[in-house]
């Protein structure tokens, strides 16, 4: 999945233009532990496919870089990309 900024967008200067989430790569320890890391982080939900911080959780582990990369993001982009993820994993 390829997800284009808004606006250009900056992390620890650094300017990002697009992110490239090769999806397709995930495997089941993949989600596996990121549900570990999600429900260590007091979080539940019965369908965590449907929920927006295990997605982006799931989209750092992909790209290596913090959730704080997410979290720091326009709510917009973080949405947009959430949403692209979950469409991923029930599709």
């Amino acid at each position: 999945m390829e997800y284009v900024f808004k606006k250009p967008y900056e992390f620890e200067g650094k300017t990002y233009d697009k992110l490239e989430l090769d999806l397709d790569s995930l495997s089941g320890a993949d989600i596996s532990a990121v549900k570990k890391l999600y429900a260590a982080g007091g979080n539940f939900s019965p369908i965590p496919a449907t929920d927006s911080d295990f997605c982006i959780m799931l989209a750092a582990r992909l790209i290596k870089q913090p959730v704080e990369f997410f979290n720091a993001m326009p709510a917009r982009d973080y949405c947009a990309i959430a949403q692209g993820v979950s469409n991923f994993l029930l599709g």
